[in-house]
């Protein structure tokens, strides 16, 4: 069965700074992350997103894009055939309450780009994210 899930990296407008989530639950309690969850079924991984983030920050995303669909195979940590779809986008930069989900904050995108981050939920999966999304948009002032 394939499990579907939606993780949206949500910029600021000045390009610097990511929303993530320090995660109150497993997997990858205690780590940052970026926001997200399940597809729910007939919702498109765009839909999901816009769920996801109004009900996770109280954000509406302005013009979401998916990045690109992960396919893990079932011998993954899930146990389970996962896609998960990474969106992206660029948002006016609003303080986030914290909620069930974890504690929210708007990080440096260089706490991000450090690979050898401990705190960063993945395998540094988030800044790689950030430089293909980087790369698409043209933005090159962070890791030339």
């Amino acid at each position: 069965m394939n499990k579907n899930y939606v993780v949206i990296m949500l910029f600021n407008k000045n390009k610097d700074k990511l929303l993530l989530v320090k995660r109150n639950k497993k997997p990858y309690k205690d780590c940052w992350n970026g926001i997200g969850g399940k597809i729910e079924e007939n919702e498109t991984p765009l839909e999901a997103a816009k769920r996801e983030c109004i009900e996770e920050t109280n954000i509406a995303l302005e013009n979401p894009k998916l990045l690109v669909t992960y396919v893990y195979p079932e011998s993954n940590i899930m146990n389970s055939n996962t896609n998960l779809n990474v969106i992206y986008d660029f948002v006016q930069e609003v303080a986030v309450k914290d909620n069930y989900e974890g504690h929210y904050e708007w990080k440096d995108i260089n706490f991000v780009m450090d690979t050898y981050n401990q705190e960063i939920a993945g395998l540094s999966n988030l800044n790689q994210f950030v430089k293909e999304i980087f790369d698409l948009e043209n933005i090159k002032k962070f890791y030339e």
